[in-house]
């Protein structure tokens, strides 16, 4: 590893979880709507904490945060932004990000997301939060790791503009249902992944979304793909909020699902996980949110308890 190389890792990495937040919080007024929630979300599933604590002792972080699922990014490095539109750019974001390696660190790092996002050559707004999660990945997984060529990208040829109205488009509803002016039985749609049609499951209003997902018609079938997935593609366990397995990241439709409540929010700030103080927030454990409308969502590949490595359980 040249020195300009060593340097430029060693200043991405004296950047912490509320240094990250702070550029995050500085970038999205210029994120396009339809990577804005995604930018969010992304640095919930992947903090610096976790990375930390699996640098330090992964064993010991395996065992006291019962970690569970693929919660090493450096595992899926070119997919694990799948879920955003600037997915798409993610070549041209690794080029243009590997330029910085080339000198020593010379700005603030929110300063370098936007120069490297200004040469992909791609609107700066579509770039911009794709531009971050690689900065981020990088100083996670290291150069020999992110110089990997990614695979193939499989997305859909859609205008971003086109992605955020279909968000935002109300759900179609019965003749019967607009006559009886009721959510009675009315049904709205969860998506799970954008990228595929199927990857959509049915909830009745005012029904928790890991109860709508168990109900899908090939909800065993998930757990082949995921030990988590015992029923549906959401993992559960507890369904009472209590362990954390089932926390999303919300990509649209927040305000089309209930409010937060006290408790879920102790139980996200116990099993270590973000929230972001508002009524709808981008983080929700899906066992205790209930469905008022459609959205998308995103399931994490690993859930924990991170609370536990600040306070590790006494061990005999």
């Amino acid at each position: 590893m040249s020195d300009t190389v060593g340097q430029f890792i060693e200043f991405l990495r004296r950047h912490d979880d509320e240094a990250w937040a702070a550029i995050v919080a500085s970038l999205l007024p210029d994120v396009h709507p339809v990577d804005q929630n995604a930018l969010r979300v992304w640095f919930a599933f992947y903090p610096v904490k976790l990375f930390r604590m699996l640098a330090e002792d992964e064993a010991r972080a395996r065992q006291d945060c019962l970690l569970n699922g693929r919660y090493r990014l450096a595992d899926h490095i070119h997919t694990s932004h799948r879920f955003f539109y600037g997915h798409r750019f993610w070549p041209k974001v690794q080029k243009a990000v590997l330029i910085d390696l080339r000198t020593p660190p010379r700005t603030t790092l929110e300063n370098h997301i936007r120069q490297a996002a200004r040469r992909t050559g791609v609107d700066p707004a579509l770039a911009l939060g794709i531009t971050a999660v690689a900065y981020a990945t990088l100083q996670q997984v290291g150069v020999e790791a992110f110089l990997t060529p990614p695979p193939p990208m499989d997305v859909p040829p859609l205008e971003p503009e086109l992605i955020v109205a279909e968000r935002r488009r109300p759900e179609p509803r019965t003749v019967w249902d607009m006559l009886l002016r009721s959510e009675i039985n009315q049904t709205y749609t969860i998506r799970f992944d954008e990228h595929d049609p199927a990857a959509k499951f049915q909830a009745i209003y005012g029904q928790p979304l890991t109860t709508a997902a168990g109900q899908m018609p090939n909800a065993a079938a998930f757990k082949a793909k995921d030990p988590r997935c015992v029923a549906g593609p959401i993992p559960t366990e507890c369904q009472t909020g209590a362990c954390g397995t089932c926390w999303i990241g919300v990509l649209s439709g927040a305000e089309n699902l209930s409010a937060i409540t006290p408790f879920e929010v102790t139980r996200l700030k116990k099993i270590g996980y973000p929230y972001d103080g508002t009524e709808h927030p981008v983080i929700r454990l899906a066992c205790k949110t209930v469905c008022e409308g459609k959205a998308s969502i995103v399931i994490p590949p690993w859930n924990g308890v991170l609370a536990n490595w600040d306070h590790p359980p006494i061990r005999g």
